[in-house]
Protein backbone atom coordinates (compact mmCIF):
# COMPACT_ATOMS: atom_id res chain seq x y z
CA UNK A 1 0.00 0.00 0.00
CA UNK A 2 1.13 3.44 -0.98
CA UNK A 3 0.91 6.12 1.97
CA UNK A 4 0.46 9.81 1.49
CA UNK A 5 1.19 11.18 4.99
CA UNK A 6 -0.30 14.80 4.82
CA UNK A 7 2.20 17.52 6.15
CA UNK A 8 2.23 18.50 10.01
CA UNK A 9 0.37 22.12 10.16
CA UNK A 10 -1.92 23.31 7.15
CA UNK A 11 -3.24 26.19 8.52
CA UNK A 12 -3.49 29.60 7.03
CA UNK A 13 -0.36 30.45 7.42
CA UNK A 14 1.31 27.23 5.75
CA UNK A 15 -0.73 28.10 2.87
CA UNK A 16 2.04 29.61 0.27
CA UNK A 17 4.64 27.17 1.60
CA UNK A 18 2.16 24.06 1.20
CA UNK A 19 1.23 25.37 -2.57
CA UNK A 20 5.38 26.09 -3.20
CA UNK A 21 6.27 22.54 -1.77
CA UNK A 22 3.71 19.51 -1.92
CA UNK A 23 3.66 17.07 -4.78
CA UNK A 24 -0.12 16.14 -6.06
CA UNK A 25 1.28 12.88 -7.33
CA UNK A 26 -1.02 11.60 -10.24
CA UNK A 27 1.00 8.55 -10.91
CA UNK A 28 -0.45 6.52 -7.67
CA UNK A 29 0.02 2.31 -7.67
CA UNK A 30 -3.10 1.39 -5.95
CA UNK A 31 -3.90 0.21 -3.40
CA UNK A 32 -3.53 4.30 -1.58
CA UNK A 33 -4.00 5.47 2.01
CA UNK A 34 -4.05 9.15 2.90
CA UNK A 35 -2.47 10.04 6.53
CA UNK A 36 -4.21 12.35 8.48
CA UNK A 37 -2.77 11.27 11.59
CA UNK A 38 0.48 12.72 10.89
CA UNK A 39 -1.28 16.29 10.78
CA UNK A 40 -1.79 18.78 14.11
CA UNK A 41 -4.07 21.36 12.14
CA UNK A 42 -5.47 21.27 9.09
CA UNK A 43 -7.78 24.78 7.73
CA UNK A 44 -10.56 24.86 5.28
CA UNK A 45 -8.19 25.11 2.21
CA UNK A 46 -6.68 22.19 2.93
CA UNK A 47 -9.59 20.02 3.29
CA UNK A 48 -11.43 21.01 0.59
CA UNK A 49 -8.00 20.41 -2.18
CA UNK A 50 -7.56 17.26 -0.32
CA UNK A 51 -11.12 16.32 -1.13
CA UNK A 52 -10.99 17.16 -4.85
CA UNK A 53 -7.39 15.34 -4.62
CA UNK A 54 -9.23 12.18 -3.53
CA UNK A 55 -11.99 12.07 -5.25
CA UNK A 56 -10.26 12.84 -8.65
CA UNK A 57 -7.99 9.54 -7.62
CA UNK A 58 -11.36 7.54 -6.61
CA UNK A 59 -13.48 8.41 -9.58
CA UNK A 60 -11.09 9.06 -12.68
CA UNK A 61 -7.82 6.94 -11.70
CA UNK A 62 -9.93 4.40 -10.09
CA UNK A 63 -7.83 4.16 -7.58
CA UNK A 64 -8.66 2.14 -4.46
CA UNK A 65 -8.37 4.67 -1.98
CA UNK A 66 -8.52 4.39 2.19
CA UNK A 67 -7.85 7.65 5.01
CA UNK A 68 -6.32 7.11 8.35
CA UNK A 69 -7.44 9.76 10.80
CA UNK A 70 -8.19 9.75 14.79
CA UNK A 71 -11.30 11.38 15.84
CA UNK A 72 -9.95 12.45 18.96
CA UNK A 73 -7.62 14.35 17.15
CA UNK A 74 -8.02 18.02 15.65
CA UNK A 75 -7.33 17.42 12.25
CA UNK A 76 -9.20 14.22 12.77
CA UNK A 77 -12.42 16.00 14.24
CA UNK A 78 -12.50 18.89 11.65
CA UNK A 79 -12.12 15.92 8.83
CA UNK A 80 -14.96 14.76 11.13
CA UNK A 81 -17.02 18.00 11.22
CA UNK A 82 -16.38 19.55 7.90
CA UNK A 83 -18.26 16.43 5.94
CA UNK A 84 -15.06 15.44 4.32
CA UNK A 85 -15.23 11.79 5.41
CA UNK A 86 -18.89 11.66 4.95
CA UNK A 87 -17.80 13.19 1.22
CA UNK A 88 -15.55 10.46 0.52
CA UNK A 89 -18.15 7.43 2.17
CA UNK A 90 -16.46 6.92 5.02
CA UNK A 91 -18.94 5.38 7.43
CA UNK A 92 -16.44 3.98 10.68
CA UNK A 93 -16.56 7.56 11.79
CA UNK A 94 -18.50 9.38 13.95
CA UNK A 95 -21.31 11.29 12.71
CA UNK A 96 -20.76 15.02 12.71
CA UNK A 97 -22.73 17.58 14.66
CA UNK A 98 -24.46 20.37 12.48
CA UNK A 99 -23.45 23.89 13.26
CA UNK A 100 -25.12 25.41 9.46
CA UNK A 101 -24.31 29.13 11.59
CA UNK A 102 -20.30 28.29 11.55
CA UNK A 103 -19.68 25.69 8.98
CA UNK A 104 -21.31 25.32 5.28
CA UNK A 105 -19.96 21.36 4.76
CA UNK A 106 -18.42 20.35 2.16
CA UNK A 107 -20.32 20.15 -0.97
CA UNK A 108 -19.69 18.31 -4.65
CA UNK A 109 -20.51 21.25 -7.01
CA UNK A 110 -21.35 19.28 -10.33
CA UNK A 111 -24.68 21.39 -11.78
CA UNK A 112 -25.39 24.97 -12.11
CA UNK A 113 -28.65 24.09 -9.74
CA UNK A 114 -26.58 23.03 -7.21
CA UNK A 115 -24.44 26.65 -6.84
CA UNK A 116 -27.26 28.84 -5.51
CA UNK A 117 -27.96 26.37 -2.33
CA UNK A 118 -24.47 26.57 -1.67
CA UNK A 119 -24.11 30.48 -2.00
CA UNK A 120 -27.38 31.07 0.26
CA UNK A 121 -25.40 29.34 2.98
CA UNK A 122 -22.65 30.91 2.88
CA UNK A 123 -24.72 34.49 2.53
CA UNK A 124 -26.84 32.88 5.99
CA UNK A 125 -22.84 32.83 8.07
CA UNK A 126 -22.09 36.50 6.39
CA UNK A 127 -25.22 37.55 7.71
CA UNK A 128 -25.29 41.30 5.82
CA UNK A 129 -27.86 43.16 6.91
CA UNK A 130 -27.67 45.53 3.45
CA UNK A 131 -29.72 43.73 0.54
CA UNK A 132 -28.09 45.16 -1.85
CA UNK A 133 -24.85 44.65 -0.77
CA UNK A 134 -25.20 41.12 0.32
CA UNK A 135 -26.60 40.92 -3.27
CA UNK A 136 -23.55 41.90 -4.83
CA UNK A 137 -21.49 39.03 -2.51
CA UNK A 138 -23.69 36.66 -3.58
CA UNK A 139 -23.31 37.41 -7.28
CA UNK A 140 -19.49 37.16 -7.05
CA UNK A 141 -19.74 33.97 -4.85
CA UNK A 142 -22.22 32.29 -7.69
CA UNK A 143 -20.08 33.23 -10.53
CA UNK A 144 -16.74 32.36 -9.08
CA UNK A 145 -18.87 28.50 -8.25
CA UNK A 146 -20.67 28.68 -11.75
CA UNK A 147 -17.02 28.48 -13.64
CA UNK A 148 -16.37 25.15 -12.13
CA UNK A 149 -19.15 23.87 -13.69
CA UNK A 150 -18.90 25.29 -16.85
CA UNK A 151 -15.31 25.60 -17.82
CA UNK A 152 -12.78 23.97 -15.76
CA UNK A 153 -13.38 20.59 -17.69
CA UNK A 154 -12.98 18.94 -14.75
CA UNK A 155 -14.59 15.58 -14.34
CA UNK A 156 -16.95 15.23 -11.25
CA UNK A 157 -17.05 19.08 -11.46
CA UNK A 158 -15.57 20.81 -7.88
CA UNK A 159 -15.58 21.06 -4.26
CA UNK A 160 -16.73 23.54 -1.62
CA UNK A 161 -16.78 24.86 2.01
CA UNK A 162 -17.00 27.28 4.17
CA UNK A 163 -16.48 28.27 7.58
CA UNK A 164 -16.77 31.13 10.28
CA UNK A 165 -14.56 31.62 13.10
CA UNK A 166 -16.19 33.37 15.69
CA UNK A 167 -13.19 34.72 17.58
CA UNK A 168 -11.55 36.30 14.50
CA UNK A 169 -14.64 37.01 12.46
CA UNK A 170 -13.27 35.64 9.57
CA UNK A 171 -15.72 33.54 7.14
CA UNK A 172 -13.43 31.61 4.54
CA UNK A 173 -14.25 29.87 1.50
CA UNK A 174 -12.89 27.39 -0.69
CA UNK A 175 -13.52 26.01 -3.79
CA UNK A 176 -11.31 23.93 -6.08
CA UNK A 177 -11.41 21.07 -9.20
CA UNK A 178 -8.82 19.55 -11.04
CA UNK A 179 -9.79 20.41 -14.19
CA UNK A 180 -7.49 22.04 -16.83
CA UNK A 181 -6.73 24.93 -14.78
CA UNK A 182 -7.09 28.80 -15.88
CA UNK A 183 -4.40 29.04 -18.82
CA UNK A 184 -6.71 26.68 -20.85
CA UNK A 185 -9.56 28.05 -20.71
CA UNK A 186 -8.15 31.74 -20.77
CA UNK A 187 -6.16 30.47 -24.23
CA UNK A 188 -9.48 29.92 -25.87
CA UNK A 189 -10.24 33.77 -26.05
CA UNK A 190 -5.83 34.88 -25.57
CA UNK A 191 -3.41 32.59 -27.36
CA UNK A 192 -0.72 34.23 -27.04
CA UNK A 193 -0.89 33.61 -23.32
CA UNK A 194 1.65 31.07 -22.19
CA UNK A 195 1.89 30.89 -18.44
CA UNK A 196 0.11 30.12 -16.05
CA UNK A 197 1.51 33.07 -13.86
CA UNK A 198 0.16 35.51 -17.15
CA UNK A 199 -3.47 33.32 -17.27
CA UNK A 200 -3.72 34.40 -13.37
CA UNK A 201 -2.56 38.22 -13.96
CA UNK A 202 -5.13 38.59 -16.84
CA UNK A 203 -8.08 36.49 -15.13
CA UNK A 204 -8.77 38.82 -12.21
CA UNK A 205 -9.18 41.85 -14.53
CA UNK A 206 -12.68 43.45 -15.42
CA UNK A 207 -14.04 42.02 -18.93
CA UNK A 208 -11.25 40.69 -20.09
CA UNK A 209 -11.44 36.94 -18.86
CA UNK A 210 -14.42 35.83 -20.88
CA UNK A 211 -14.56 32.54 -18.67
CA UNK A 212 -17.82 33.98 -17.13
CA UNK A 213 -21.33 34.76 -18.26
CA UNK A 214 -23.91 37.57 -17.41
CA UNK A 215 -26.44 36.35 -14.73
CA UNK A 216 -27.66 36.02 -10.86
CA UNK A 217 -27.28 39.63 -9.55
CA UNK A 218 -29.65 41.03 -11.70
CA UNK A 219 -28.47 44.72 -11.42
CA UNK A 220 -24.71 43.56 -12.54
CA UNK A 221 -26.15 41.33 -15.91
CA UNK A 222 -24.38 43.02 -18.32
CA UNK A 223 -21.20 42.76 -15.96
CA UNK A 224 -19.77 39.61 -17.92
CA UNK A 225 -16.30 39.05 -16.99
CA UNK A 226 -16.66 40.51 -13.31
CA UNK A 227 -16.84 37.77 -11.36
CA UNK A 228 -13.21 37.63 -10.28
CA UNK A 229 -12.49 41.02 -10.09
CA UNK A 230 -15.38 41.76 -7.76
CA UNK A 231 -14.18 39.08 -5.34
CA UNK A 232 -10.70 40.65 -4.88
CA UNK A 233 -11.89 44.03 -4.84
CA UNK A 234 -14.82 43.14 -2.17
CA UNK A 235 -12.02 40.85 -0.33
CA UNK A 236 -9.68 43.74 -0.12
CA UNK A 237 -12.21 46.63 0.54
CA UNK A 238 -12.85 44.75 3.45
CA UNK A 239 -9.78 43.80 4.78
CA UNK A 240 -10.19 40.61 3.70
CA UNK A 241 -7.71 38.35 1.38
CA UNK A 242 -8.30 36.17 -1.71
CA UNK A 243 -6.36 33.55 -3.04
CA UNK A 244 -6.13 31.66 -7.06
CA UNK A 245 -3.88 29.48 -7.41
CA UNK A 246 -3.59 27.63 -11.25
CA UNK A 247 -1.26 24.47 -11.92
CA UNK A 248 1.99 26.23 -11.19
CA UNK A 249 1.22 29.80 -9.85
CA UNK A 250 -0.86 31.68 -7.17
CA UNK A 251 -1.66 35.22 -6.37
CA UNK A 252 -2.23 36.76 -2.80
CA UNK A 253 -4.75 39.52 -2.83
CA UNK A 254 -4.88 41.11 0.29
CA UNK A 255 -6.40 44.13 1.90
CA UNK A 256 -4.57 46.56 4.46
CA UNK A 257 -6.48 48.70 7.44
CA UNK A 258 -7.54 51.14 4.77
CA UNK A 259 -8.59 48.69 2.33
CA UNK A 260 -5.86 49.35 0.12
CA UNK A 261 -5.04 46.46 -2.30
CA UNK A 262 -2.60 44.89 -1.75
CA UNK A 263 -0.84 41.66 -4.38
CA UNK A 264 1.61 39.28 -4.83
CA UNK A 265 2.41 36.33 -7.13
CA UNK A 266 4.16 33.02 -6.31
CA UNK A 267 5.55 30.65 -8.66
CA UNK A 268 5.84 26.93 -7.58
CA UNK A 269 8.88 25.64 -7.80
CA UNK A 270 8.56 22.20 -6.84
CA UNK A 271 4.56 21.89 -6.44
CA UNK A 272 1.59 23.84 -7.21
CA UNK A 273 -2.16 22.82 -7.82
CA UNK A 274 -3.56 20.16 -10.73
CA UNK A 275 -6.46 22.00 -11.21
CA UNK A 276 -7.80 25.40 -10.26
CA UNK A 277 -8.52 26.68 -6.55
CA UNK A 278 -9.80 29.90 -5.27
CA UNK A 279 -9.57 30.71 -1.10
CA UNK A 280 -11.62 33.97 0.47
CA UNK A 281 -11.29 35.30 3.97
CA UNK A 282 -13.80 37.78 4.32
CA UNK A 283 -14.14 39.63 7.33
CA UNK A 284 -17.76 39.66 8.53
CA UNK A 285 -18.15 43.04 10.81
CA UNK A 286 -15.88 45.03 8.26
CA UNK A 287 -18.04 43.39 5.09
CA UNK A 288 -21.35 44.77 6.99
CA UNK A 289 -20.33 47.74 8.04
CA UNK A 290 -18.73 48.89 4.98
CA UNK A 291 -21.10 51.08 3.68
CA UNK A 292 -19.16 52.17 0.23
CA UNK A 293 -17.96 48.76 -0.50
CA UNK A 294 -20.95 48.52 -3.06
CA UNK A 295 -20.36 51.95 -4.38
CA UNK A 296 -16.50 51.59 -5.24
CA UNK A 297 -17.29 47.92 -6.93
CA UNK A 298 -19.78 49.54 -9.42
CA UNK A 299 -17.35 52.89 -9.67
CA UNK A 300 -14.75 50.40 -10.54
CA UNK A 301 -16.99 48.11 -13.09
CA UNK A 302 -17.90 51.48 -14.97
CA UNK A 303 -14.33 53.10 -14.98
CA UNK A 304 -13.43 49.23 -16.16
CA UNK A 305 -15.69 49.81 -19.72
CA UNK A 306 -14.59 53.58 -19.66
CA UNK A 307 -10.80 53.03 -18.98
CA UNK A 308 -9.31 49.84 -19.69
CA UNK A 309 -5.68 50.52 -19.57
CA UNK A 310 -5.96 51.92 -16.35
CA UNK A 311 -7.41 49.21 -14.68
CA UNK A 312 -5.35 46.69 -16.37
CA UNK A 313 -2.50 47.62 -14.38
CA UNK A 314 -1.12 45.72 -12.43
CA UNK A 315 0.05 47.28 -9.17
CA UNK A 316 2.35 44.22 -6.89
CA UNK A 317 3.96 44.30 -4.02
CA UNK A 318 7.41 42.03 -4.86
CA UNK A 319 8.69 40.41 -7.53
CA UNK A 320 7.87 37.02 -8.54
CA UNK A 321 9.87 34.19 -7.92
CA UNK A 322 9.90 32.26 -11.69
CA UNK A 323 12.20 28.79 -11.76
CA UNK A 324 13.34 30.43 -14.94
CA UNK A 325 14.55 33.97 -14.91
CA UNK A 326 14.18 33.77 -19.24
CA UNK A 327 10.25 34.17 -18.78
CA UNK A 328 11.23 37.44 -16.78
CA UNK A 329 12.62 41.02 -17.45
CA UNK A 330 12.83 43.19 -14.18
CA UNK A 331 13.93 46.73 -14.85
CA UNK A 332 14.99 48.19 -11.45
CA UNK A 333 13.62 51.94 -12.06
CA UNK A 334 15.94 52.85 -9.47
CA UNK A 335 19.04 52.85 -12.01
CA UNK A 336 17.74 55.49 -14.07
CA UNK A 337 15.42 57.47 -11.89
CA UNK A 338 14.46 60.74 -13.19
CA UNK A 339 16.38 60.16 -16.16
CA UNK A 340 14.17 61.07 -19.38
CA UNK A 341 16.16 59.92 -21.88
CA UNK A 342 17.19 56.42 -20.50
CA UNK A 343 14.01 55.75 -19.71
CA UNK A 344 12.46 56.29 -23.28
CA UNK A 345 15.56 54.55 -24.33
CA UNK A 346 14.84 51.51 -21.94
CA UNK A 347 11.08 51.80 -23.21
CA UNK A 348 12.31 51.27 -26.53
CA UNK A 349 15.05 48.79 -26.47
CA UNK A 350 13.45 46.31 -23.35
CA UNK A 351 9.98 46.65 -22.24
CA UNK A 352 8.09 47.14 -26.11
CA UNK A 353 10.00 44.18 -27.51
CA UNK A 354 9.45 42.05 -24.53
CA UNK A 355 6.00 42.41 -23.98
CA UNK A 356 5.40 41.99 -28.23
CA UNK A 357 7.15 38.92 -27.32
CA UNK A 358 5.47 38.15 -24.72
CA UNK A 359 7.15 37.95 -21.98
CA UNK A 360 6.21 39.06 -18.60
CA UNK A 361 7.96 42.30 -17.45
CA UNK A 362 8.12 43.91 -14.30
CA UNK A 363 9.02 47.35 -13.81
CA UNK A 364 10.43 47.40 -9.82
CA UNK A 365 10.12 50.85 -8.50
CA UNK A 366 11.45 49.87 -4.98
CA UNK A 367 14.21 52.95 -3.65
CA UNK A 368 11.89 55.22 -6.03
CA UNK A 369 10.12 57.96 -3.71
CA UNK A 370 8.49 60.21 -5.70
CA UNK A 371 8.55 60.01 -9.66
CA UNK A 372 7.71 62.65 -11.69
CA UNK A 373 5.24 62.83 -14.60
CA UNK A 374 7.09 63.67 -16.99
CA UNK A 375 9.65 60.90 -16.32
CA UNK A 376 6.77 58.06 -15.90
CA UNK A 377 5.49 59.69 -19.07
CA UNK A 378 8.72 59.27 -21.06
CA UNK A 379 9.48 55.37 -19.53
CA UNK A 380 5.26 54.73 -19.96
CA UNK A 381 3.42 56.36 -22.34
CA UNK A 382 3.75 54.90 -25.54
CA UNK A 383 4.20 51.15 -23.24
CA UNK A 384 0.31 51.90 -22.47
CA UNK A 385 -1.06 53.30 -25.43
CA UNK A 386 1.57 51.16 -27.67
CA UNK A 387 2.05 48.05 -25.60
CA UNK A 388 1.17 44.10 -26.97
CA UNK A 389 -0.93 42.48 -24.18
CA UNK A 390 -0.51 44.75 -21.41
CA UNK A 391 -2.86 43.01 -19.22
CA UNK A 392 -0.64 39.62 -19.22
CA UNK A 393 2.90 40.93 -19.77
CA UNK A 394 3.02 44.00 -17.41
CA UNK A 395 3.10 44.49 -13.98
CA UNK A 396 3.97 47.47 -11.59
CA UNK A 397 6.42 46.55 -8.39
CA UNK A 398 7.07 48.35 -4.68
CA UNK A 399 5.19 51.45 -5.72
CA UNK A 400 5.02 54.56 -3.37
CA UNK A 401 1.51 56.34 -3.26
CA UNK A 402 2.70 59.39 -5.28
CA UNK A 403 4.46 57.46 -7.99
CA UNK A 404 1.50 54.64 -8.28
CA UNK A 405 -0.87 58.32 -8.74
CA UNK A 406 1.88 59.07 -11.10
CA UNK A 407 1.57 56.17 -13.29
CA UNK A 408 -2.38 56.03 -12.82
CA UNK A 409 -2.69 60.18 -14.61
CA UNK A 410 -0.36 59.06 -17.46
CA UNK A 411 -2.68 55.52 -18.26
CA UNK A 412 -5.61 57.82 -18.28
CA UNK A 413 -3.64 60.48 -20.21
CA UNK A 414 -2.57 57.71 -22.64
CA UNK A 415 -6.18 56.22 -23.24
CA UNK A 416 -7.09 60.03 -23.91
CA UNK A 417 -4.67 60.30 -26.61
CA UNK A 418 -5.66 56.82 -28.11
CA UNK A 419 -8.92 57.84 -28.25
CA UNK A 420 -7.97 61.02 -30.47
CA UNK A 421 -5.70 59.69 -32.61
Amino acid sequence: MFCVDVPASLDDKSLLNFFGGWRWRTDLVPPVQINFDTCDFVAPYAVTLFAAYSLWLREVKRCHLSFKASPNTVAGNYLIQSGFLELMGETSFPASVARPDRTVRLSRITRSSEIPGFAKSVMDILQIDDEELAGAVKYSLIELLRNVVQHSGSAGGGVAMAQYYPKTGLVEVCVADMGLGIKATINEAYPEIDTHLQALKLATLPHVSRTFKAGGYTSMSDNAGLGLFFIKQITSLSKGSFFLGSRDALVDIWGDKEGQQKKLYWHAKAGGWPGTFAYLQLRRDTIGEFDSLLTVCRRLAAEAQKYPSELALDFIEGIPELGDLDELVIVSVKLFEEDVEQAAKIRDEELLPSMKAGTMVVLDFDGVQFATQSFVHALMYKVIRDGQNIGSTLSIANCSKSTREAVMAVAAYAKIGEKET
